[in-house]
């Protein structure tokens, strides 16, 4: 009897052995394909760049250092927009040239030079950051090798100013000084302390939740409907008025107006170096986008025959505006 039960254990402890093992090799073949799949989506080949494969996982890539990451990371290709597909496509080809020319030129990137890309455009950075930060300095380098800096006469910079006075024109603007609080009962007995002659500036300083507290509540200048719609009011106003109390989704202010400035054109003194740039930007663009369309005439892109339908014709352009 003790032999037949332990016989009977023993086969079911056996067959228990048996499952679990065929089990968690069935998992294990389920989470291989599963694997192998995603791996076949990613070494999809989208399209040709000259003979060089152009693959999902590449325009992936490309998503992310865009700064696109839910789009690669959260939805297949095909579900992305038109608009995404060709920013994204247009920026592999784009980087795979200047990568290219990079490498040809011996573009070097310093340690010291990763370091302070980091600190000059992220608040925290860190080591996982510098892959990016070495592929956007290597491009931005590439691209000023291929473009140096033209030459922009004070003649130049002058027609330009000229012929676009639209772009240097402002509006009257208004300097006004700005309380805002929490509560309105708050904000009611600072109005009554300010019509009584108590200082705006003071009063700014100890009660304010704003950021120009600290300067007495002086805002920048700035013309009307370019502010939520309670710093509108002083536009109704007149200089040394105060506001009644106004309420916002930021809380409960009060204005000063101090006065306006009038409707004026800003001078060609003050604008010159933002011109200067702006036409040195466009003129270094147009070399890139001579450049690009050379190399896409000996290498063109041909789109795989799987994704024919999710791409529009391929557009010639420098797309990146911080290549500069």
């Amino acid at each position: 009897m003790r032999e037949t039960l332990f016989l009977c254990f023993f086969r079911e402890k056996q067959e228990l052995k048996t499952f679990i093992r065929f089990l968690f090799l069935s998992v294990l073949i389920l989470f291989s394909n599963g694997c192998h799949r995603s791996e076949d989506r990613k070494t999809l080949v989208v399209g040709y760049l000259g003979k060089k494969a152009i693959t999902v996982k590449n325009l992936e890539d490309t998503a992310r250092f865009m700064g696109l990451g839910p789009v690669s990371r959260h939805r297949p290709l095909t579900e992305w927009t038109l608009s995404e597909r060709n920013a994204v496509l247009r920026e592999t080809v784009q980087d795979i040239f200047l990568e290219e020319e990079g490498k040809k030129r011996g573009i070097i990137i310093r340690p010291n030079e990763i370091m302070d890309y980091l600190n000059n455009h992220f608040l925290q950075p860190d080591k996982s950051l510098e892959t990016f930060a070495r592929k956007a300095l290597f491009l931005q380098k590439t691209a000023k090798a291929l473009a140096p800096l033209p030459d922009i006469s004070v003649s130049t910079e002058r027609s330009f100013y000229k012929n676009h006075q639209n772009l240097f024109r402002v509006s009257r603007q208004a300097i006004v000084d700005h309380i805002v609080v929490a509560k309105q009962e708050e904000a009611e007995s600072i109005r009554d302390a300010l019509l009584k002659g108590s200082s705006f500036g003071k009063l700014a300083k100890l009660e304010s939740l704003g950021m120009e507290a600290s300067s007495g509540g002086r805002m920048k200048p700035y013309p009307q409907g370019t502010m939520p719609p309670p710093f509108d009011t002083v536009f109704t106003m007149k200089p040394g008025e105060i506001s009644p109390v106004l309420s916002s989704s930021y809380g409960y202010h009060l204005f000063r107006l101090e006065k306006f400035i009038p409707k004026h054109t800003l001078p060609f003194s003050m604008e010159k170096n933002w011109i200067k740039k702006k036409l040195t930007r466009e003129k270094r663009q147009k070399v890139l986008q001579g450049w690009l369309a050379q190399k896409l005439q000996k290498s063109p892109f041909h789109r795989a025959p799987t994704f024919k339908g999710i791409f529009s014709p391929f557009p010639v352009t420098i797309s990146r505006s911080q290549t500069f």
